[in-house]
Order: structure tokens, then sequence, then C-alpha cells
């Protein structure tokens, strides 16, 4: 009788607080049809703060040649831009550059953060583009909350989200 009274507490218990906490995230639409130009139109981006990666998702209208710049920006520290140029036949040339959307701009030339594990995957036929970034490479790995913006371009700006000045609330580390 004592195994079954403490089964169902242990069950109870799993059951009341939720099991295991799952890592933070945050979602943000655009309406399509709101780009500029040629590039590619957004459509939302998810983002997120893994306790040993950072993964955006990025959604559009279709696949077509453009750059996907996103904007990692870590609470009190420099962030980073996750940086994709996908052409015409849906090659891509993928890396991380210094400094977020957020940061203040130097009026240099970015510089290239080393950054191994980062990976990129486009699927044309979804149309979606997924990046994963390993925590070390923002920070070192130290940080709590990040927020984020996504840029398209192709021959200059082309969309933006979350709105053409800011960008997300905060989303806490899981």
């Amino acid at each position: 009788m004592k195994r079954l009274i403490s089964g169902a507490i242990a069950l109870a218990a799993v059951v009341l607080t939720g099991g295991p906490a799952s890592a933070a995230h945050l979602s943000m639409s655009d309406p399509a049809g709101d780009r500029s130009g040629h590039g590619l139109d957004l459509t939302g981006a998810t983002l997120r703060n893994l306790g040993q990666r950072i993964v955006v998702d990025v959604e559009f209208v279709r696949s077509v040649r453009g750059d996907l710049i996103v904007s990692v920006d870590p609470r009190h520290a420099r962030g980073v831009r996750l940086v994709s140029e996908y052409d015409a036949v849906g090659h891509t040339r993928n890396r991380v550059l210094a400094g977020s959307f957020g940061d203040h701009d130097t009026g240099e030339e970015p510089e290239r953060v080393p950054c191994r594990g980062f990976r990129v995957r486009w699927s044309a036929d979804e149309p979606t583009v997924r990046l994963i970034m390993p925590a070390s490479c923002l920070t070192g790995g130290d940080y709590t909350a990040v927020r984020f913006a996504v840029l398209t371009e192709r021959d200059g700006d082309t969309d933006y989200l979350p709105d053409e000045t800011g960008q997300s609330p905060w989303v806490p580390r899981g």
C-alpha cells in the first residue's frame, strides 16, 4: 500500500509541475507582400534560446535570391549577426559577424566571429531557413536573455521584422 501511495504522489508531482522545463522561445509574424524590391518577403520568425544553442527559424513567401541577416543581441553585452546569402540556384554563403543591430556602429567593416558548429539549412519547398548557433559563439556562452531582429536585403533593405526600428522582446535562456 505504501508503494502505491508513493507512486501516486510521484505521479501527481510530475503532473502538477508540468515535468521538465522547456526552453524559452518567441515567435513573430510579418504580413506577406510588404517587402520592397524583389528580395525575400518575410512572413515569420521564431527564436529558441536553448541552453547550448540558439535556433532561429525564418519563414518567407517564397525562396528567392537574397541575403538574410538575423541580429542576436544579448542583455548587457555585444551581439552578433547571423548572415546567410542565398543565390538563385540555392547555394549559400554563411557567417557570423560581430555586432548586433542594437550595438554601437563603429563605421568599420564588421569582424567575422569564429563560430565552429554554426549551421544554416534552407528549404525552398517550405520556404524556410533554420540557423543554429552554438551558445559559445555569443559572448563565450555567458548570457541570459537575448532579443532579435530579422532583415532581408537584395540591392538594399527588402523586409524587416519586427518593424523598421525595433527588436523583439527579451527571450530568456531555457
